[in-house]
């Protein structure tokens, strides 16, 4: 009997310990490093802590802009980051990414922002990668922010690629329309998202700048908007889009050749392509071979079919027509002064070659069009950038796809046909591509409203292994509560 009770005297005390145990655990806080910031900076050390103001050798010389911790509102604490004296409108403020990223994991960039001059404008948040000539900047995000708004949250996510790393430069930044603007940011944080996954390039849907490769094509997706807009790629080269009052946007997939030769020295250059293209509203948007060439930097594009509005518009200069591929072409230009191009704000030539009869089939021959651009005069002896197919909207909706592509550069071959679309089987105009998996995002709230709360797709919420142990904490609280009783009775 004595063994008997010192056998039930060790299951009872190992029951009340781990009764505690549990019991403790449950009382605890549920830890978790999910949504911590990477990076947090609030200024309140007095430095501006790794910020610099955007500007090339040349500006700086000029002067870009000041940077000075102030005192004069802050969103937390008592500090905040404070830009002067800017120049020009992308003279922003930018902080450098590449020590503390990796590639294809989602980051989270918050920069919280308050107006100082002028009442009202446009701050837009984006992403350098790269620099001189074959940089991109990618347009995260933009709000109209009054000075009586106070602070205001700009926040997007984005997932940098092996070749972004590669670059050797990455940078996050906060610009202002207003080439004189003054602002305060604060509580700037970059976070991994929770719950994040690898992108999957097959499924999971293109909502925010992003630029990459995906079976040796590469892809760009850019907007002025990116929440308006969605692409997926359906296979090399090939991929479906939508955009809903896209101020602009261009989808597109090729190759980024890097300019370092000439067109002529790659040999023949064709697109053999298939394609759907509608528009629900607004009259510009075009189904258009596209690329550059830099030194001189030069646009173009040989459109294939368009809206009611044919570029470049009231201006521009008709050179003449051309025959290529079977089909009549006008050869048009135009002069882009201080506009976005693949170096920044930049003046340039467009030249466009636009087919008289609509077409979404065919082969495009490149080499013949660069040809004829010569022949007119025009000088197309820069490197090439970039040779692409691409849907661009502007002040529009529509929806496209692109699923026969099939690049041919010299003895190179890229591309080919969608993987989960065959060439017969896009769909009819005016209709979606493919099932959006992702419904639009909500619009940002007009300035000086309260957003409604919404969940946050960041948030996980309470764990549900939390839940469970609360409810076996409970059990053996319960447990302990009724063994001490029973115990005091014996």
């Amino acid at each position: 009997m004595k063994q008997k009770s010192i056998k039930h005297r060790i299951i009872n005390g190992g029951i009340i310990v781990l009764a505690a145990l549990i019991l403790m655990i449950t009382v605890l806080p549920v830890i978790t490093t999910a949504n911590e910031p990477l990076i947090f900076v609030d200024f309140e050390d007095g430095t501006i802590s790794g910020f610099d103001v955007r500007g090339t050798e040349a500006e700086r010389e000029r002067g870009t802009g000041v940077l000075t911790v102030s005192t004069d509102v802050a969103r937390s604490g008592t500090h905040s980051l404070l830009i002067t004296e800017r120049q020009l409108a992308w003279n922003g403020i930018a902080f450098d990414l590449l020590p503390y990223i990796e590639p294809n994991v989602s980051y989270r960039f918050t920069f919280w922002v308050h107006a100082k001059t002028p009442d009202a404008s446009e701050f837009i948040l984006s992403t350098q990668i790269g620099q001189g000539p074959g940089a991109s900047y990618l347009n995260l995000q933009s709000r109209n922010v009054n000075v009586t708004n106070g602070w205001v949250e700009m926040t997007e996510s984005h997932t940098y690629t092996e070749r972004d790393i590669d670059t050797g430069h990455i940078t996050v930044y906060i610009e202002n329309n207003t080439a004189d603007a003054e602002f305060y940011i604060d509580d700037f944080t970059v976070a991994v998202r929770s719950g994040f996954s690898a992108w999957d390039p097959l499924t999971d849907p293109i909502t925010a700048n992003r630029r990459g490769t995906f079976e040796d094509v590469d892809f760009e997706f850019w907007s002025e908007n990116p929440d308006q807009a969605r692409m997926q790629l359906t296979g090399p080269g090939t991929f479906w889009c939508n955009w809903t009052d896209a101020r602009n946007v261009l989808f597109r997939t090729g190759k980024k050749l890097g300019s370092v030769m000439a067109y002529e020295q790659y040999g023949d250059i064709t697109i053999d392509y298939k394609a759907s293209h509608s528009i629900s509203s607004g009259n510009v948007s075009y189904l258009t071979a596209y690329g550059w060439t830099e030194d001189p930097l030069m646009e173009w594009y040989v459109i294939e079919k368009h809206g009611s509005y044919k570029p470049p518009g009231g201006g521009g200069t008709l050179h003449g027509t051309v025959g290529i591929d079977g089909g009549t072409y006008e050869v048009w230009t135009d002069m882009r002064i201080d506009k976005p191009s693949i170096q920044g704000e930049q003046t340039f030539l467009q030249i466009f070659s636009i087919r008289t009869e609509h077409r979404t089939e065919g082969i495009i021959t490149m080499s013949d069009h660069f040809k004829a651009w010569e022949e007119f005069g025009l000088d197309v002896s820069g490197n090439l950038y970039e040779v692409s197919m691409c849907i661009e909207g502007f002040g529009s909706s529509g929806n496209g796809s692109i699923s026969r592509h099939i690049l041919t550069i010299g003895d190179e071959v890229y591309g080919g046909v969608a993987f989960d679309l065959t060439p017969d089987t896009d769909p009819e105009p005016g209709t979606t591509p493919a099932p959006d998996p992702t419904p639009a995002p909500a619009p940002d709230p007009e300035p000086g409203t309260t957003p409604v709360p919404t969940e946050d797709p960041d948030d996980t919420g309470f764990p549900v292994w939390g839940i469970i142990l609360i409810i076996f904490g409970g059990i053996a609280a319960v447990g302990i509560a009724a063994y001490t009783i029973i115990k005091k009775k014996n």
